[in-house]
């Protein structure tokens, strides 16, 4: 049901050289982060002393597409990252868990883990698991929330300036994922407590740590 270990990862984006029909894979996408995105250069600068923006959860909503001819819609993605260091250096090891919800068949799952490999291997690392999870993703006009019950837990809504931003706020750090429509996004909740990483953590103090939006992967 679950184990997938970062070899198998790697291994399947390596089939990317078979030949593929042009297609395109969309849907909703938030990130949430334990730092500020989108803060004053002194408030960034504490926090990557102090330690802050090791932890992430991603989440993706598939609504529409397909892979190697396998659809993937309504197929849900959430990955917790946690870097030995601030999760926007490249040279900071880094492990993630992946949960997938909405999966049919282990050929829709390996589709689904070949095209993540493909597109966010070099993001996401070392996969320690991949499990099966119901998940919740709802976003609905500017709010956002993502839910894996006992698990996890993200909740907020886009950022409104520039009442929600400390004084002096500016871009510190882009997306980890590119995205079709992006807004900043005030994160009001993010809890993790899962088994598999040694690091577990709830936040409810509102900041701008996140992004809230869509991506589009074009496939050719």
């Amino acid at each position: 049901m679950f184990a997938k270990t970062q070899v198998v990862f790697v291994a399947l984006a390596s089939l990317g050289a078979v030949a593929e029909v042009s297609s395109t894979v969309t849907g909703d996408y938030v990130e949430a982060r334990s730092n500020h995105v989108y803060t004053c250069a002194c408030l960034a600068g504490s926090e990557q002393s102090g330690g802050a923006g090791r932890e992430a959860i991603l989440a993706w909503s598939t609504q529409e597409g397909s892979f190697r001819g396998i659809p993937l819609a309504g197929v849900k993605v959430a990955a917790v990252m946690v870097g030995d260091d601030i999760l926007t250096s490249e040279a900071a090891p880094r492990k993630s868990v992946l949960y997938l919800d909405g999966i049919a068949s282990a050929e829709q799952q390996q589709a689904l883990l070949e095209l993540f490999g493909r597109e966010y291997g070099r993001l996401l690392e070392e996969v320690l698991v991949v499990r099966r999870a119901p998940i919740l993703f709802q976003r609905k006009g500017e709010t956002v929330s993502v839910e894996i019950s006992g698990t996890l837990q993200l909740a907020g809504r886009k950022a409104r300036l520039p009442e929600d931003a400390h004084l002096g706020s500016e871009v510190q750090y882009e997306p980890f994922v590119p995205m079709a429509e992006t807004a900043l996004g005030n994160t009001v909740r993010r809890q993790y407590q899962g088994p598999d990483l040694e690091s577990r953590w709830w936040e409810s103090e509102p900041g701008i740590t996140a992004y809230i939006g869509s991506f589009v992967l074009r496939i050719s």
